[in-house]
């Protein structure tokens, strides 16, 4: 299989669980280099999340994700996204080859690649991935993961 030249990504990556981890390890598969896009903490502080302000730090949540495409021999960079706008003209890049995404946020894949075409670029393949389940059939995920810490806290 020929890989693509640079594959990216972003997110939060909150406590990298088995769905992160499934992401990178999908980018890693298909690309060269690895471009993820994480949010920085000024934009967390402008968006909603549940359990915020237990989001672990920048640097904490760059550290997993770099320790983890280590272990991929995949070369990577990051980008710190301060705005909803950075994550487009990240993929605005003319050397992104591809996007991984999740079935959530597959339309902001679609958004880029309109406004690719738009700019005369050519378009990104889309690669979705599932989300990850629990064994009790619950979406993994970094809030519910948050959201467990506390409540073991106040116990």
């Amino acid at each position: 299989m020929e890989k693509f030249e640079i594959v990216g990504l972003g997110g939060t990556f909150d406590r990298l669980h088995s769905g992160h981890k499934l992401f990178l390890d999908i980018a890693s598969h298909y690309g060269k280099v690895v471009h993820i896009g994480l949010i920085s903490p000024s934009y967390l502080s402008k968006i909603r999340k549940k359990s915020a302000k237990n989001i672990q730090t920048y640097q904490e949540r760059q550290k997993n994700v770099e320790s983890h495409l280590l272990k991929r021999n995949v070369s990577s960079r990051i980008t710190k996204i301060d705005s909803p706008g950075m994550d487009r003209a990240l993929a605005a890049d003319s050397n992104l080859s591809a996007l991984v995404v999740s079935q959530e946020t597959y339309p902001g894949a679609t958004a880029i690649n309109d406004q690719r075409h738009h700019d005369k670029k050519p378009k990104v393949t889309i690669i979705v991935i599932p989300c990850v389940i629990r064994a009790n059939g619950t979406l993994e995920s970094s809030t519910r993961l948050r959201m467990e810490e506390s409540d073991k806290n106040l116990s």
